[in-house]
């Protein structure tokens, strides 16, 4: 298979659409306006909850029906099995009271299903500590990343996105376009009752599917393993960025790491509950102390070279398991950022923690979606840096990306000469309390973001043969390569990435031989009420022809059935 190599160029820019003005005024004005933005999002927010507080008749105390939540409420500041040290049966953490936040952006509303009830200091394991604590992590987790997206952002499902705290048993948590939002389960185990909805790391995960999906939709169909671990990994790093928006858990991290970000600590471990509950019915399939440990030294490998499923401390082409790559890459890259910044304190890190979130954004933005999804982002998100920050985080982002495998030294090395994204002031007309008014481009722009449920774009279908000969349309991930960028080398396996055919081939052949597709279209709905179905794909019929199509994403894999 011959190798693929584009380079990307940057598109002319329209001289009356960008600014010409230098860039450490530059610099300061993004400053300015992000600030500002974010003000704005406060100042909204109290202003939602006192109209709420006004037009239902409550005082500012009580939680008016329907409406925004006032007074305080119990909740989690982590995954309830979270410990400094683990152990083998964990207690449950301490709740902490807070004042829950108010959702404040229009276009990102969600709505728990279940009854509302009154606000109060609930007790862990009750449905009204349920109600209120998902709540919590829904409206922290939006606000964190409300400044960050284009403004205009919209859900690529319904608005307000609906989540329903027990669709069922199993031991998962899903996010799916078609069904309207996020599901959580429930399933007993050794005779506990685990309810996936009770971990706010698994709901900033799902929530990060959503935001993601609003983001860039073109990602949700594609048939490729490295845009589908993206997205695994873009669920984690939420979990992982919304956790540290709480001071509490600054605190209790830098202590805990004693300022080394990129070690195992409450930081790096993700649903630790929900990986106990799976660990005792299938030892090998997650850490041994969490569900996905984001500290680790995965190396990339093409997909093509791994198997289709392996134990948690083996890497595989299960988009799982090879998500931790990136987020493995995350992690160094947040803790590289704090040295950058000075001293490990709570200010510098809650500042990496939103620069890094928006180099996120950025990177998802501006990426081209190719097989090589993974190093196209990390390049993104150099480039991005060098536009916002004048390359400030430059060393920490290329340090770990070239440490886990995603950039190769000579790739990142041509990122110096490589086209670098312009300031753009969203349009006229698009709200600006829900996003930042200064995106990045490159002259190309993508309005995916903005474009919601009704029209959410597609990579265009793609005619592939399977090995045994089936012929189908997929959505391959064959866009033009922005960049020329490709992951490191390992004993001599080849550099180049594969062809987008090959990586869709590859792809289904993983849905198929793992039960994850189901083949003769039968789910007409990504899920049902009770079920235990593990299928995140569907072949439909359509004039065409026969179309994969994803029905949802989960937030864990493991291999009992």
């Amino acid at each position: 298979m011959a190798q693929r190599h584009p380079t990307g160029t940057a598109m002319a820019a329209d001289s009356g659409e960008f600014s010409n003005t230098p860039a450490t005024d530059l610099s300061a004005a993004i400053d300015t306006l992000t600030q500002a933005t974010q003000a704005l999002t406060a100042t909204a927010a109290q202003m939602m909850q006192m109209m709420h507080a006004v037009t239902s008749g409550t005082g500012l105390g009580q939680a008016a029906p329907g409406g925004a939540p006032a007074g305080q409420i119990n909740t989690w500041e982590d995954d309830p099995f979270s410990e400094a040290t683990p152990t083998q049966n964990p207690p449950l953490a301490t709740p902490f009271p807070v004042t829950p936040p108010v959702n404040a952006n229009p276009s990102l509303q969600t709505h728990i299903l279940d009854p509302q009830p009154q606000s109060g200091l609930f007790p862990p394991g009750t449905p009204n500590f349920r109600f209120w604590m998902v709540t919590e992590a829904l409206a922290r987790g939006i606000n964190f990343w409300t400044p960050l997206l284009p403004a205009g952002t919209r859900w690529s499902t319904v608005n307000p996105m609906h989540v329903t705290l027990d669709a069922g048993e199993d031991l998962n948590a899903f996010y799916s376009r078609d069904d309207n939002g996020l599901f959580f389960f429930h399933q007993t185990v050794k005779n506990r009752t685990f309810f996936s909805a009770d971990s706010p790391d698994v709901v900033c995960h799902e929530m990060g599917h959503a935001i993601l999906d609003a983001l860039k939709p073109q990602l949700f169909d594609a048939a490729s393993t490295q845009v589908a671990a993206f997205h695994e990994s873009f669920g984690d790093m939420s979990a992982i960025l919304c956790a540290l928006q709480l001071q509490s858990e600054r605190q209790k991290v830098l202590t805990e790491t004693q300022g080394r970000l990129n070690v195992t600590s409450r930081l790096s471990r993700l649903a630790e509950q929900l990986g106990w509950a799976i660990r005792q019915l299938s030892p090998t399939a997650v850490d041994p102390d969490c569900l996905r440990n984001a500290a680790n030294r995965f190396f990339f490998r093409p997909p093509a070279q791994l198997p289709p499923q392996a134990p948690a401390n083996q890497l595989s082409s299960e988009v799982h398991s090879f998500s931790r790559i990136f987020t493995g890459a995350f992690l160094d890259a947040l803790a590289g950022m704090v040295q950058i910044l000075g001293a490990a304190n709570d200010a510098n890190l809650l500042t990496a923690s939103r620069a890094l979130g928006q180099l996120l954004v950025d990177g998802v933005h501006t990426s081209s979606v190719t097989s090589a999804y993974y190093s196209q982002v990390a390049a993104a998100m150099i480039q991005a840096d060098q536009a916002r920050n004048q390359g400030r985080y430059r060393t920490a982002l290329n340090n770990a990306f070239q440490q886990h495998g995603i950039l190769s030294t000579a790739a990142a090395l041509t990122l110096a000469s490589a086209p670098v994204p312009q300031r753009q002031v969203a349009p006229a007309g698009v709200a600006t309390v829900g996003g930042t008014q200064t995106r990045l481009t490159y002259g190309d722009e993508d309005d995916g973001y903005r474009r919601g449920p009704e029209d959410a774009p597609a990579l265009p279908v793609q005619t592939i043969t399977t090995d045994d000969g089936t012929t189908l349309l997929v959505h391959a991930a064959a866009e033009p390569a922005r960049f020329s960028v490709v992951p490191a080398t390992l004993r001599g396996a080849p550099a180049g990435p594969a062809a987008p055919d090959e990586a869709a081939r590859l792809f289904i052949e993983d849905l198929v031989q793992l039960d994850r597709v189901d083949l003769n279209g039968h789910l007409s709905r990504g899920l049902v009420a009770g079920s235990r179905s593990r299928r995140t794909h569907v072949m439909r019929e359509t004039a065409e022809g026969r179309v994969l199509k994803r029905l949802h994403f989960d937030c864990g894999f493991y291999s009992h059935r």
